[in-house]
């Protein structure tokens, strides 16, 4: 029997849950998104959606709150990925299988002007998640990779604000997250996942063709 892996995370994950709620269901995922949770706020409700929901598995994802300062305050790089290492930890303590998926590109956060680093923050957080989550019981996945516009920011055509993702975001990155959760045979999400082209390629693509 497959046991249910639960989605904790912010207004990444709630939307998620709702623009493809099909996904969800087909794949026995359980969304637990909470809109504009800073990572510290979700310490707060981790092992209660673990035990609530019963999940063999947890995704984790979330920190760009925490960048966007929603309690008021700076957050450094530092501070969140120990955040994250500790809930990490308590995955693996109550033997849970962990994910933690990289936070998403943003050039900037939509409702907060002053940050100003947004994308060097999101790249120390993804870096240290990326080098570190094995250590932590836990599975990295590079979401980032396939929606950055390739300066840090996010793909025009995959975001609604710059940071939050679209329908089509969403379903660019679906066959990277059920590959890695064992929900799709493995080489599924290079077949189906879109082509990323080089700036070169995109630039000649606009070029009129010689006659």
């Amino acid at each position: 029997m497959v046991r249910p892996i639960v989605f904790i995370g912010d207004s990444i994950t709630e939307q998620w849950g709702n623009h493809r709620a099909a996904t969800f269901a087909a794949h026995d995922l359980i969304p637990r998104g909470g809109s504009g949770q800073t990572a510290r706020w979700i310490t707060m409700r981790f092992r209660r959606d673990l035990e609530e929901t019963g999940a063999g598995g947890v995704h984790l994802l979330c920190g760009v709150n925490d960048i966007g300062r929603n309690e008021g305050f700076f957050v450094p790089a530092e501070e969140i990925t120990r955040i994250l290492a500790s809930m990490l930890d308590e995955a693996q303590a109550m033997g849970v299988k962990a994910w933690v998926g990289s936070i998403m590109p943003a050039a900037r956060i939509p409702w907060n002007p002053e940050v100003k680093d947004a994308p060097a923050m999101i790249a120390a957080v993804n870096g240290w998640l990326r080098d570190n989550a094995h250590a932590h019981g836990a599975t990295y996945i590079d979401y980032h990779s396939v929606l950055t516009d390739g300066s840090g920011g996010l793909r025009r055509s995959y975001g609604t604000d710059g940071l939050h993702l679209s329908k089509a975001g969403y379903a660019a990155i679906e066959p990277l997250m059920l590959t890695a959760l064992g929900r799709l045979p493995s080489g599924t999400a290079a077949a189906t996942a879109p082509a990323r082209r080089s700036l070169r390629q995109r630039i000649a693509a606009l070029l009129p063709v010689a006659r």
